[in-house]
């Protein structure tokens, strides 16, 4: 009698086929998430952890943004850049009051930062938007050059925006609510630099980014000026 192998060999092969081809995929798209938090704030800690886990995901830039609007004196992370920009993206939602820890997803999407099913469900709906990748490399020099997608403009504009941020840091919390606490933080944004408006067409450009010893990197997103959705994102880290 005749025995078929035949069956066999297909069910060894699939699991090597299927490796093969998760190797040769494609990132994901990136997804922009910017938190809102302070050391003042009582509800901010667990957001600031669930960050840390976020940016573990592929293609997640995450950015936290320190405001300045709670009473912190001693090692205060806040920055009056981080208050103007959460400003501006309230402006552009029609959001108000201001609030903490408040995480913005791609530019428009708002969400209290530490619930985590909600996150993880717009981390979804943001790869679904399929913003483009920007390119960055190391020159030889020690520059920077990116490469800027070309994307369908219409009537809107676009402006490019630099975050630099520093590698994880655990605090021990000295004053108000969170007093007797150590918090670690996740990708700090101590910088902000306005890069200058984008015509929505591929190009190169050259970036001198200032990175001291605590950076860990930096992020760069082309923003709608009307609405505030990020349209194309890139980061690098050291």
């Amino acid at each position: 009698m005749i025995k078929f192998f035949f069956p066999l060999i297909l069910l060894s092969l699939c699991p090597f086929s299927a490796q093969a081809q998760t190797a040769n995929a494609a990132p994901p798209p990136p997804v922009v998430l910017e938190l809102f938090t302070s050391q003042g704030c009582g509800f901010c800690p667990p957001a600031d952890e669930l960050m840390g886990q976020m940016i573990k995901q592929q293609s997640v830039i995450g950015l936290s943004c320190h405001v300045d609007y709670f009473t912190v004196r001693k090692n205060s992370l806040g920055k009056s850049f981080c208050t103007a920009r959460q400003n501006q993206y309230n402006k552009w939602i029609g959001k108000g009051p201001r609030y903490t820890p408040q995480l913005i997803v791609n530019g428009h999407m708002d969400l209290i930062g530490y619930e985590a099913g909600k996150v993880s469900a717009a981390i979804l709906k943001g790869r679904a938007e399929k913003i483009q990748p920007i390119s960055i490399t190391v020159a030889n020099d020690g520059t920077y050059n990116f490469s800027l997608p070309k994307i369908v403009k219409g009537a809107d504009q676009f402006n490019l925006w630099l975050a630099v941020f520093d590698a994880p840091k655990s605090m021990a919390i000295m004053e108000g609510n969170n007093l007797g606490k150590t918090v670690t933080y996740y990708n700090v944004v101590t910088q902000i630099q306005d890069l200058g408006a984008w015509d929505g067409l591929s190009a190169s450009r050259t970036l001198n980014s200032s990175l001291n010893a605590q950076s860990n990197g930096f992020a760069i997103l082309a923003q709608n000026t009307r609405t505030g959705n990020i349209v194309a994102a890139g980061s690098l880290n050291k």
